[in-house]
């Protein structure tokens, strides 16, 4: 299992998202770094997707083989 990731990337629409929700970038890259090891499979494009009180991220890792990056390819908030 590769090693917890340290760094964050955004995809465009990731960005688009968080702006939209008035997410702040580092709050949410601080969130997936601390919490990555609670992150179940993702049935979908992403690999992992993590659930933080009503907030869903959707993320790869690792990001194209870099083991120290997730690369945020959206997220949402849950009803």
């Amino acid at each position: 299992m590769p090693r917890a990731p340290h760094r964050v990337r955004w995809t465009d629409h990731a960005l688009d998202k968080a702006a939209i929700l008035g997410l702040p970038h580092a709050d949410v890259e601080r969130l997936l770094i601390e919490r990555h090891r609670r992150r179940r499979r993702n049935a979908r494009a992403a690999d992992w997707r993590l659930t933080i009180g009503r907030v869903a991220i959707v993320y790869d890792h690792p990001d194209h083989g870099d083991a120290g990056t997730a690369r945020i390819v959206t997220l949402w908030r849950l009803r």
